[in-house]
């Protein structure tokens, strides 16, 4: 059982939660999921079974489209609304303050994970540290943001705010920079994934689906690749490349990889030679 599946995370679960259910509904032991969701968040996870996990650090780098809530005036340990409160003073911007604040974080930032986050520090998550009630100094890091807007005003306190944005993008940590920037404190008070490389709320299943069709909420192994170009290998070179032998290749970027009508998995060309990184050649 090949695939993937797009699942519709309900808030409160991990994204754990959604492996584990997906491993016990389809009675597979191979299930990974692409990206992890806060559990406070909801929205789109993909989550690959079978061979589709081969697929991983391919997919995970896909753009990522997020409706997130913003809270000002106060701010969490956490930077969700999970987190105990630990400053507060009132100061809320206008939409206009809002929206002009924004601009500044179009185009590739530098962006500090927040400490409850799954970032490793010296091989401990750092959200095991945070809890200890260590303070931690983690490194900044480049994210792209592709496009960041103004949606409404939700209350008093809470902005609505659409993010499109590059994989390891921390929105917790956007909702702290643009409260700074808008000279106040602020949290991330609710997260939505619309989007998750080319999977779409709008396909996406909920649990209890998943339960009742179960394999019939499978995608095929190729759907997430389906744009990637192709590169043929000559037929003379069959079993060099069935056998794991370095082939001549010369082309930029991923290409799918055939040979007498087989696919092979996605591979890239390093030095003139083919480097088949995503071996999938039994998955289909």
């Amino acid at each position: 059982m090949n695939g993937f599946i797009n699942v519709l995370k309900p808030v409160g679960a991990t994204a754990s939660d959604v492996v584990v259910c997906i491993k016990h509904v389809l009675h597979e032991k191979k299930v990974g999921h692409l990206g992890t969701l806060d559990p406070g968040a909801s929205g789109v996870l993909p989550v690959a079974v079978g061979q589709g996990t081969k697929l991983f650090n391919f997919l995970t780098n896909k753009v990522k489209f997020y409706r997130a809530f913003f809270t000002f005036g106060k701010t969490t340990d956490t930077l969700d609304s999970y987190g105990e409160v630990i400053e507060s003073d009132g100061t809320v911007p206008t939409t206009e303050q809002l929206t002009e604040a924004l601009k500044g974080f179009a185009g590739e930032i530098q962006q500090v994970p927040p400490a409850y986050s799954a970032i490793s520090v010296g091989g401990v998550r750092a959200y095991k540290l945070a809890r200890n009630g260590q303070t931690l100094e983690l490194c900044s890091r480049a994210v792209q943001i592709y496009d960041i807007s103004f949606v409404e005003q939700r209350s008093a306190d809470t902005f609505v705010v659409d993010i499109k944005c590059s994989g390891g993008t921390y929105i917790r940590s956007l909702a702290r920079d643009i409260a700074n920037a808008c000279g106040t404190v602020g949290y991330m008070s609710g997260l939505i994934r619309l989007q998750s490389g080319c999977f779409d709320i709008e396909s996406a299943y909920t649990l209890d689906e998943i339960r009742e069709l179960k394999e019939q909420c499978l995608v095929d192994i190729m759907y997430p690749i389906k744009d990637v170009e192709d590169y043929v290998v000559e037929d003379k070179l069959f079993d060099d490349l069935n056998n794991g032998r370095s082939v001549h290749a010369e082309f930029d970027g991923y290409r799918k990889i055939y040979c007498k009508g087989v696919f092979f998995g996605l591979g890239k060309s390093v030095n003139g030679r083919l480097d088949l990184e995503y071996y999938l050649k039994n998955a289909i």
